[in-house]
């Protein structure tokens, strides 16, 4: 029987690995703000200021298209996993480790991407996509192994806050498979950053009164405008439109564009150090991206049922 020729999803790959750019380069700047602002005002503001920003095209009907009590219920599941925990491990665990640190910890999400994708979507993982997941593996083993022996900026709470955060975008990357399917990214976007707000605004009223609002600069304001734009905003409708062509799996190995964004930024803002390692790890981690990107989707449950469901 002859094999089906298939169309290679370029835009989705694109998108998909511009949302983890954007996330990972925010680990950074996540770490620059918490450093004046308390971590649950910070965290509200930047989805409050999201919510505003994406509510104008809620006006739009095709953009709220498929939303109701069943959508609305898989948008507390992602928010509550991939906004509150994922902010909540993230911004306290830069607090105690480097940017450099954090953002090599997140390539272990591309194998928990996987493991969960198989578990729970019943995805298939072939040779191929076992193969770019060990590299990803090694990759992450290589940057801890040497970032252990040579930073003394790593703190062993920092990194298992920032473990946390990988398990909770984990979970927030198979509920958002899920959905993708049948709600438009718009939707999705303004939902779960809404629901962050609201999830976040009981911890972040009390800060917020006792917070001397005269004390941050413009420069600060810029950087939490810039994070909450980014990284709840064009992160979230970027991950949406390449997640819904793609299996779970596949999306999974462009995780491993955040730690490689991150580490830029710790060398390009924070003027932390990068080394020989470090770049070697790197060079693992999009390695893996690129041999698990060409993977057939038509190899994984998780894609031949995106196609039926959106065809109904």
């Amino acid at each position: 029987m002859p094999q089906k020729n298939y169309k290679t999803p370029i835009i989705a790959y694109f998108c998909l690995a511009l949302s983890m750019c954007m996330v990972g380069s925010n680990i950074g700047i996540g770490k620059i703000v918490v450093a004046e602002l308390p971590v649950f005002l910070f965290a509200a503001l930047r989805f409050l200021i999201a919510t505003l920003i994406l509510a104008p095209g809620m006006i739009r009907p095709s953009f709220r298209h498929g939303l109701n009590s069943s959508s609305w219920g898989g948008l507390f599941m992602q928010s509550f996993f991939g906004c509150f925990l994922f902010s909540l491990f993230m911004l306290y665990g830069v607090i105690y480790t480097s940017a450099t640190s954090a953002g090599i910890i997140t390539s272990a999400l591309p194998s928990v991407i996987a493991l969960l994708a198989w578990l729970w979507l019943r995805e298939r993982v072939d040779g191929r996509g076992a193969t770019a997941i060990a590299l990803a593996v090694l990759g992450i083993a290589l940057l801890n192994v040497h970032d252990a022996s040579s930073s003394e900026k790593s703190s062993m709470l920092g990194n298992v806050l920032v473990l946390c955060a990988v398990l909770a975008e984990a979970l927030f990357a198979v509920f958002s498979r899920r959905l993708s399917l049948s709600v438009h990214p718009w939707a999705m976007a303004f939902g779960v950053n809404l629901i962050g707000a609201l999830l976040f605004l009981p911890l972040a009223i009390p800060q917020a009164i006792a917070f001397d609002w005269s004390t941050p600069s413009v420069e600060l304001w810029c950087w939490v405008l810039l994070y909450s734009i980014t990284a709840s905003v064009l992160s979230f409708l970027l991950w949406y439109r390449g997640i819904s062509e793609v299996p779970a799996n596949v999306a999974g190995l462009f995780t491993g564009v955040m730690p490689v964004s991150a580490a830029l930024i710790g060398l390009l803002v924070l003027g932390e150090l990068m080394s020989t390692g470090h770049l070697i790890g790197m060079g693992l981690v999009l390695a893996s991206i690129l041999f698990g990107a060409k993977t057939r989707p038509d190899s994984s449950r998780g894609h031949s049922e995106s196609a039926s469901e959106v065809s109904e």
